[in-house]
Order: C-alpha cells, then structure tokens, then sequence
C-alpha cells in the first residue's frame, strides 16, 4: 500500500489548514509516473503527486520521453509549466498549483481537486463531449511554435530538427527494446524513409504523448477538466491525431472532427502516419501491441 507523505511536509503544504484525511489514488491505469494522494481538510481538497521515479528514467516512455523532449518526470518544474501552459485554454480547466515542496530528495506538488471522475473511454460518449473535447483539442493545437521540446525550456529545438532527432531515437529504441524483432526493423526502415522525405513540421505545439480518456475528468455528460499533464511537450500537432486512431471509432472520430474543425483545420496525416504511428508504439503509450496488429490499426483522420 502507498505510504502517505510525511507529516512535516503535509503541514508545510496545508499552512494554517488542518489535515483531516490523506487518502492514496490509485490512477486507474498501469505504468502511471506518479503517486497520487487526496488529502482533505475542514475546508477543502486538493490532490497531491510525486514522482514514482528515483533513478535515471529507464522504462521505455519514460526514457523515449526525456531523450527526444527533455522531459524528467522527476521534475515538477514540467508539470507546473504545463498547468501554466494550458490554463488559458477555455472549457476544459487545469488544476490550480496550490503547493510545491520537497522532502528526501522528492519533490511534490498540490493542486486543486477538480470535480468529476476520470473518463474511461471516449467511444460511446455523447456527441457534444466529443465535440467539446474536439475544440479544446484545436485551440491547444493553436499555441503554436517554432521549437519542439518541453514547455518548462529543459529542452528547445528548431522544429526542422524534429524529424532527424525523431529518427534518431527511434533506431536506438528498436535497438534498445527490439533488437531480435524482424517485423519491428521492417517498419523501422520504413519509417525513416519516411522521415527522409518529410518537410519540417508545419508549427510545433503542446501535445500530450499519451493522449487517452484517462487523463480527462467527466460530468454529466461534459469534460469537467484534464488532470495528468506528466507528458506535455511541445511536438507537430499530428502526433496527437496519431494517437486518436487508437482511442476513437468511426462515430467518435467524426462528433470529435466536428468539434475540432470548427476551430481549426485538420491536418494531413498521410505522410507521417507511418513513422508516428511506429514512434508511439515504440513509446508503448498504448501497450505492447504486435506490430504488425499496431500499423494496420483502421485509419480515421
């Protein structure tokens, strides 16, 4: 069972407020990067995270991320750039940042507790989340630039080098977690044939590598805020749209496009899909797939 956060700290980040309760999280979901704690007092709650991580990022996200973003899970600084970030978006909210402490080396961090439960799927969901959902997609999509990296600057590189730094990593992740897979070395080759071909990306832009249901609270038939930001970094809109053709059906994808288009434009897919669809899965931001089932996934955008 979690162990719950030292009582010093706890009484660092609460001030003047007494802690009644401090309840464990558990995020719903396998390989999460954070302990998660509800911590209550007489006047309110709010929800605590530290990173789970110790050492060197090493699990195969988690390293794909720092390698090619910049992005350390152990760092808050992250995190809070990312609330900062997406807090002028409108009708889907982030948490407020209430607290930042460290304690043995660990930081954490307190934001407010948002209303709502986390979205298990997004199909079957009612057309206007989807639509919703679609919209606050595009105007995230909007905070456009010309770098790639991380939005708290770890990391900050002209967008032209995105695809060479992009095939780059992903040779030395076959080589790391696949060096026996034939099939996987096949789509490797096709992917940087790809990426040898592609033009830089259009604008750079922040998107969320794991982009899934899970990360989003629901009420009552609306988005009521999105809560795991751990893997925000500023990359080409596309990868985003990738990884929906894996969480959306037909009837999904076409209540989110209504949404999304009444925005913004939807991007081409049809000359990256191949190299982005191989990078998420070397990421295993959806789990481990065979490869062959992962690139024949039905296309939606």
């Amino acid at each position: 069972m979690l162990a719950v956060p030292d009582p010093e700290l706890l009484g660092r980040m609460a001030g003047d407020r007494p802690v009644i309760e401090v309840r464990a999280l558990d995020p719903g979901y396998p390989d999460h990067g954070s302990d998660v704690w509800l911590v209550r007092t007489a006047e309110e709650e709010w929800i605590i995270r530290s990173s789970r991580m110790r050492e060197e990022p090493d699990h195969e996200f988690w390293w794909g991320l720092k390698a090619l973003f910049g992005v350390d899970p152990r760092n808050m600084d992250h995190f809070e750039a990312a609330l900062k970030l997406l807090s002028g978006v409108p009708d889907i909210p982030v948490p407020r940042m209430l607290a930042r402490e460290k304690a043995s080396g660990r930081e954490y961090l307190a934001v407010e507790r948002m209303k709502g439960s986390m979205l298990p799927t997004f199909i079957g969901q009612p057309d206007g989340l989807l639509r919703q959902f679609g919209a606050w997609l595009a105007r995230v999509h909007r905070l456009e630039t010309d770098v790639f990296g991380n939005p708290a600057g770890t990391r900050r590189e002209p967008k032209g080098r995105f695809h060479g730094r992009l095939a780059e990593m992903m040779r030395m992740m076959v080589e790391r977690e696949h060096p026996d897979d034939p099939a996987m070395r096949e789509w490797l080759t096709a992917a940087l044939d790809d990426l040898r071909r592609l033009p830089a990306p259009e604008s750079c832009c922040p998107v969320l590598v794991d982009l899934g249901p899970e990360q989003f609270l629901a009420e009552d038939g609306k988005i009521t805020a999105v809560v795991d930001l751990e893997a925000c970094v500023l990359a080409p809109r596309e990868l985003d749209f990738v990884n929906l053709e894996y969480e959306l059906d037909a009837r999904a994808a076409e209540a989110f496009l209504e949404g999304y288009s009444s925005v913004l434009d939807v991007p081409d897919l049809s000359r990256c899909r191949t190299a982005y669809r191989l990078f998420c899965r070397l990421m295993g931001v959806k789990g481990s797939a065979d490869i062959r089932e992962w690139m024949a996934r039905p296309e939606l955008f």
